[in-house]
């Protein structure tokens, strides 16, 4: 998409939500989520050029089980940190990859990687293998993580 696709598209969204919310009392869940997403989506000055470069390299390395190197690689996305390039890696690999989330460190009992893994790309890896290595063998690591999210 080109700026103005981008401004074309911006300017349509916001008015179908309009058109879905104008006459609700409250907010679904849905409702909710559209509008947060179109305010984060308004928000980027990530090119889709860039986008696609960047996450192309990524995917090679994460193939290659290049964890950290995936993850600095997204990182240079405007706007993407730790927990949305774990989000991204999950899409795309969900037998390889799970989301990172403080409710899964704490039941994997690592309160010890509470005090980076926002940051650090190290953490992640640790957590990958450590998921890989006690997940149960019919599931995928993002169902693995899945279900140790909703305990």
């Amino acid at each position: 998409m080109n700026r103005d696709e981008k401004l074309k598209w911006y300017r349509k969204e916001f008015e179908k939500i309009n058109k879905t919310i104008q006459n609700k009392n409250e907010l679904f869940y849905p409702d909710f989520l559209r509008i947060r997403n179109f305010k984060l989506q308004n928000s980027t000055i990530e090119d889709e050029k860039n986008i696609k470069k960047i996450t192309y390299k990524a995917f090679k390395l994460a193939e290659k089980d290049k964890i950290q190197e995936a993850v600095k690689e997204l990182l240079k996305l405007n706007g993407v940190a730790i927990p949305i390039a774990s989000t991204i890696l999950a899409m795309k690999f969900p037998e390889k990859y799970a989301i990172i989330d403080k409710r899964v460190i704490k039941q994997l009992k690592k309160d010890e990687w509470m005090k980076d893994y926002l940051k650090n790309p190290k953490t992640y890896e640790e957590y990958i293998l450590l998921m890989r290595k006690t997940k149960p063998f019919n599931l995928s690591l993002r169902d693995y993580e899945r279900s140790l999210f909703e305990k």
